[in-house]
């Protein structure tokens, strides 16, 4: 029954996670929303390749002290960069 507990309060901790996450996501999301009109506002090129490098190299760095799989970080952030364009 200890167990049953145990494996009930991590999985409650698990969705307490997930929720920051996908606020976190919108937070995101909204942010670079605002960075896109400004952009346009000013007549700037929306896609900035060296700025999507530098995040990639920062969190393979992150990924790699925090002992994550690195492809896998890099896949994620390569798709949140390409949704926030949208």
């Amino acid at each position: 029954m200890d167990k049953m507990k145990s494996i009930k309060r991590l999985r409650k901790k698990v969705d307490v996670i997930d929720h920051k996450l996908v606020f976190l996501l919108a937070e995101r999301f909204k942010t670079t929303k605002e960075i896109i009109l400004l952009k346009k506002r000013n007549g700037l090129a929306v896609k900035d390749g060296d700025r999507e490098d530098f995040i990639l190299g920062e969190v393979t760095k992150l990924s790699k002290k925090l002992k994550i799989n690195t492809e896998f970080i890099k896949n994620i952030f390569k798709k949140i960069l390409n949704e926030s364009k949208k």
